[in-house]
């Protein structure tokens, strides 16, 4: 393994008033040609919309606290949590208050290691919380350490990580239901537009109260509340965008005037979209 860079500068991605006008920052890297880990900052109210990864990867949250979805449900992450997501797995995050997270991109032979002692390892999902303290806690030691040894150390704990992870997935319950995926489809789909719990349900072929309680318990918040997540994050992406008005982007984002979007964006982010608009600029 080569030698690992480190203290990369801190990368501006984004902006927010709270994290010296930052949204996303990086505030430390270790990378080598097989490995890639960084700690990295997100500023309080930032909504990342659905996206992939060309990468499987693993986060630790080192402090504060963020919501996460994927395909088999959605979770809290608090300190000293981690969660393992697979390559192209689609996911959204949203960040209540200022959080730091270490990211380790999974190179593939790293995964084929792992899925050689186990092969469940296919499916995202959180680490149960006695492992995931203890070797996220020595991850990000030796992540702060990193030198030029460092790097069999820090495959070595990943490795162990994604064991972990792979002997858990056996015991856990799989991924979500065709028809409650098909549920938060539709919350993407017609993020711009009125939907209903019985059309919802309908759509799903269940009962709406069987709706309410297993999107509930797989993605960890009610409908209403996730797809105000959505919106928000949507809104945020057109906010670049200066020819539309935020009357404009309120009504493509699927709220009813201005001033419902701007309460609802305010309550989430803790600034209304104006001023967000100007920090971004």
């Amino acid at each position: 393994m080569g030698a690992l860079a480190r203290d990369a500068d801190a990368l501006e991605v984004g902006r927010s008033p709270d994290s010296g006008g930052k949204t996303r920052r990086v505030l430390r890297r270790v990378e080598s040609p097989s490995i890639k880990l960084e700690e990295v900052e997100y500023a309080a109210g930032f909504c990342v919309p659905r996206h992939a990864h060309p990468y499987a990867f693993i986060s630790y949250t080192i402090s504060g606290v963020y919501w996460t979805a994927h395909g088999c449900g959605g979770l809290t992450c608090r300190p000293r949590s981690m969660r393992f997501l697979p390559l192209g797995e689609r996911h959204e995050n949203y960040f209540p208050v200022r959080s730091r997270c270490l990211l380790a991109e999974l190179p593939a032979p790293l995964l084929e290691l792992a899925r050689e002692h186990d092969s469940t390892l296919r499916t995202p999902g959180e680490l149960s919380p006695q492992p995931a303290a203890t070797l996220g806690a020595q991850l990000y030691r030796e992540f702060r350490r990193a030198d030029d040894f460092s790097g069999i150390s820090l495959e070595g704990l990943l490795l162990q990580v994604l064991i972990a992870r792979a002997e858990q997935a056996v015991r856990s319950a799989g991924p979500a239901p065709q028809w409650l995926r098909r549920v938060r489809e539709l919350l993407h789909e017609r993020n711009n537009s009125r939907l209903t719990l019985r059309e919802l349900a309908r759509c799903a072929g269940r009962h709406p109260v069987q709706v309410c309680r297993q999107f509930h318990s797989r993605f960890g918040c009610t409908i209403s509340s996730y797809l105000r997540r959505v919106r928000v994050a949507r809104a945020q992406s057109l906010l670049d965008r200066q020819e539309l008005s935020i009357a404009e982007i309120a009504l493509r984002c699927g709220f009813s005037d201005q001033s419902h979007f701007t309460t609802a964006f305010r309550r989430l982010t803790g600034i209304p979209p104006r001023q967000y608009r100007k920090q971004k600029r």
